[in-house]
């Protein structure tokens, strides 16, 4: 076995070349162009689809989606849906593994870690998709860092009209704050620190010089961090996703109506959006919200009168020149007031089920609580559908899916089965896919994820392909001097690559399923849907 070193591993979400690299050459962000400039900066290619529920835990285990299980924020029982904790992650997690092996980790803020587990040697902070008022591993921790450096946020208050700048530095302050705070208790061997905010700002503002000045003080915390070691670690920044710009919303369960393959019904709002005012006692101290509210109700019903179906509505005032209108003045009361149909599940024979999987549901007998597609018409049901969704065309007449594959094609692992049955692959990823039922396009220009984020290193790699998110947890290990993964998706990138051994991470990471439940996750839905991924 390789003498063992010591590894800092910085996590910058939604971070990639496309938004980022003018920056590095100006000036800016000194200590990620030192970073660079002692190693190498490559792109580091996401999951399918690229969103951080799934990428994140790939990143720490090694493992595709077809191995560990996630494919969205939520899963499923039958149509039930569940937003997903580290229970959902079939597959133990590097800093898990790396504790069995005697090593000590000090794991802050990353997505997909709670209930945070615990483990022999470190700490684990847990980060995105936890409650605010997670519990720390180990117990007490969170008290004894809030009496020294105040109360510990996780998320940032979004769409806030005071600072943002402010807000957002504040939130990625304490992960720096809390790395020097392990740092003086721990002598580690994997300091892992996230940053989710680097992700949350390209959702949520507009301002460019806001997105930059946000970006410039998360590269001084990262020098902090990148400091705090004593000899010459090995330094890796990586990112789960890029971001970039998108164009159009596609309402895929509109289209699969509109194609005879989906029915709908009567319900509930399906994604919270409107709900989550309620949930937070809100509704009624915004009179002008509600008005508006009223006035979109009164359009859906005086339009419902003439025979046109809510989902027609907006493009209804598209025909008389008053959707671009109704957009900015009600652009989200209006749709969700809007949207009063959800997908009819006994009645349909495919649909999106989970909100950011980029695949389509069939509808199995014998598999699904009501299906309707016979075991032994699935192959020919899937091959004629994805045959029509290869060309599905936008407004504009451009291709809406650069490829459309059977999910068997896409991943790999014992939970293949659990992946939607058809990926959906948009062109150039500048297509949202939506479960919502409304008109089947909408303009939408944004920024969302893109399939490559960002790899930079302190110390020349190997000469690969392609980096893939897979390749960061067993080229920790290596370096860790601990085994590889001999199930991993991902290859070790440094020279340390022909001495480590292999051993499966099941067999030793303990059981990591073992930990503490927490099942009321509303306000956390509440954040998803105020960034648009409920939708």
């Amino acid at each position: 076995m390789m003498t063992d070193s010591k590894v800092i591993v910085i996590g910058l979400d939604g971070i990639g070349y496309d938004e980022i690299d003018d920056f590095l050459t100006d000036n800016s962000f000194p200590n990620l162009r030192e970073i660079q400039h002692r190693g190498v900066g490559r792109t580091l290619q996401s999951t399918h689809p690229p969103w951080t529920p799934c990428a994140w835990p790939s990143l720490l285990s090694g493992r595709n989606p077809g191995k560990h299980g996630v494919f969205d924020f939520f899963t499923n029982d039958g149509y039930e849906k569940t937003l997903i904790d580290r229970t959902a992650v079939d597959a133990p997690y590097l800093f898990e593994t790396s504790a069995e092996a005697d090593k000590t980790s000090l794991v802050i803020n990353y997505p997909v870690t709670h209930p945070a587990p615990e483990i022999e040697n470190g700490a684990v902070v847990p980060g995105y998709l936890a409650r605010d008022d997670v519990e720390f591993s180990p117990s007490g921790l969170r008290e004894e860092y809030e009496a020294e450096y105040g109360d510990y946020q996780i998320y940032p208050t979004y769409g806030t009209n005071d600072d943002p700048v402010a807000e957002y530095t504040e939130v990625a302050r304490h992960r720096r704050d809390m790395a020097q705070f392990l740092d003086d208790r721990y002598d580690w061997d994997l300091l892992a620190v996230q940053f989710q905010v680097t992700d949350s700002i390209f959702h949520d503002l507009d301002d460019c010089a806001q997105i930059r000045e946000i970006l410039e003080n998360v590269d001084e915390f990262v020098g902090d961090i990148v400091d705090l070691a004593d000899d010459d670690p090995l330094v890796l920044v990586a990112s789960d996703h890029g971001m970039g710009d998108y164009d159009w919303t596609f309402y895929v369960n509109s289209w699969l109506a509109d194609h005879g393959y989906l029915e709908t019904t009567t319900g509930d709002e399906q994604y919270f959006r409107q709900a989550k005012d309620d949930l937070k006692g809100e509704a009624d101290d915004d009179n002008n919200s509600s008005a508006v509210a009223s006035v979109a109700d009164a359009t859906v019903s005086a339009l419902s009168t003439v025979g046109l179906s809510p989902r027609r509505i907006h493009s209804a005032l598209g025909v008389v020149g008053l959707a671009t209108t109704v957009e900015r003045l009600l652009p989200e009361d209006f749709l969700v007031a809007a949207q009063n149909q959800v997908v009819d599940y006994e009645n349909s024979t495919a649909y999106q089920l989970l909100f950011n999987s980029l695949g389509v549901h069939l509808n199995v007998k014998g598999r699904d609580p009501h299906g309707v597609v016979p075991q032994d018409e699935y192959e020919d049901v899937r091959t004629e559908l994805i045959k029509e969704l290869e060309s599905v065309r936008d407004p504009d007449g451009k291709l809406v899916f650069d490829a459309v594959k059977p999910r068997e094609e896409v991943y790999e692992g014992k939970h293949v089965n659990d992946a939607p049955d058809i990926a959906l692959f948009p062109r150039d990823y500048r297509y949202d896919v939506s479960g919502s039922i409304l008109d089947t396009f909408r303009r939408y220009p944004h920024k969302n994820h893109k399939p490559n984020g960002i790899l930079i290193a302190n110390r020349p790699l190997n000469d690969v392909d392609q980096p893939k998110i897979y390749d960061i947890a067993p080229t920790v290990a290596a370096e860790l001097g601990i085994p590889v993964d001999s199930n991993t998706d991902g290859r070790v990138l440094t020279d340390t690559e022909e001495e480590a051994e292999r051993e499966n991470w099941d067999k030793i990471a303990g059981d990591y399923t073992e930990t503490r439940s927490s099942r009321d996750t509303t306000s956390v839905e509440d954040r998803l849907a105020d960034l648009g991924y409920m939708e």
